[in-house]
């Protein structure tokens, strides 16, 4: 039975605080990227830098998977919010489902809202998947309430819902309703639907936590907070590891890995 987690982001940044954090780093490389093994609060984890976009994602993803399966995948990085969802800057997105916005036919009409896929992606218990990736409510409600809890603050919002990804970053004000309107999401990001795949066709369970360093629409860096969301994603994952239970992590995440093994 394997019991360790992967935690994978864009940047470095994104995982820096975490890193400091790790308990007799071994730093090693797989599928030519690095990648930090050791343990926080007790938990076997490994730290990977994949590289911002769905195929560095992808790549370094599934190379760290093969060489060894993990028990948990945790996404995890800056994001935009869409102002409808009602998170700010500095608050913590957790996603219950990922949607590829760019998988699908153009619809004649010229509407955002593309068509399904004729084919599927993939199929797994039952679900024909062709550009979202549902992530366990169970796991999602069980992350939710260990870092709301963990924080103690009552300046951080925190909200679980739809995450969009994108190839194309949104920078209009009039995409971005458009993209609100059609799918509710609240985080917008490059990476998680790559990762939500992965754990999708490996089996293996997988959560999405992301801190907000912008608001999703005009794009003006003079708005952007990155220093305080690089803070506070890695704030929010290291209290989601230093809190997950015991009974939790070996039995009902590992036993659900194992079935595939």
């Amino acid at each position: 039975m394997h019991s360790d987690i992967i935690i994978a982001a864009a940047v470095y940044e994104e995982l820096s605080q975490l890193l400091d954090r790790v308990e007799k780093p071994v730093v090693s490389r797989v599928g030519g990227r690095e990648i930090v093994s050791g343990r926080i609060e007790g938990k076997a984890v490994r730290l990977l830098v994949t590289g911002p976009g769905l195929v560095n994602t992808v790549q370094s993803l599934t190379a760290a998977i093969e060489n060894f399966r993990p028990a948990l995948i945790i996404q995890t990085g800056c994001a935009g919010a869409f102002k409808e969802s009602g998170l700010r800057i500095g608050d913590i997105g957790i996603a219950t489902e990922e949607i590829d916005l760019h998988l699908g036919i153009e619809p004649e009409n010229g509407s955002l809202l593309l068509k399904d896929l004729p084919f599927s992606l993939i199929k797994r218990h039952g679900l024909n998947v062709k550009n979202r990736y549902s992530i366990n409510n169970e796991l999602v409600e069980i992350a939710l309430q260990v870092v709301k809890k963990a924080s103690g603050s009552d300046k951080v919002r925190f909200k679980k819902g739809p995450f969009i990804t994108v190839s194309t970053i949104t920078a209009t004000e009039k995409r971005a309703k458009d993209i609100y309107k059609h799918f509710r999401p609240c985080i917008e990001s490059m990476e998680g639907s790559g990762a939500a795949y992965l754990s999708l066709y490996y089996d293996i369970p997988f959560l999405e936590i992301r801190s907000v360093s912008n608001i999703v629409g005009k794009r003006d860096l003079t708005a952007w907070n990155l220093p305080l969301a690089f803070e506070r994603g890695n704030m929010a994952v290291f209290a989601l590891i230093g809190n997950l239970s015991d009974r939790i992590f070996t039995t009902e995440i590992a036993e659900n890995t194992e079935k595939k093994d």
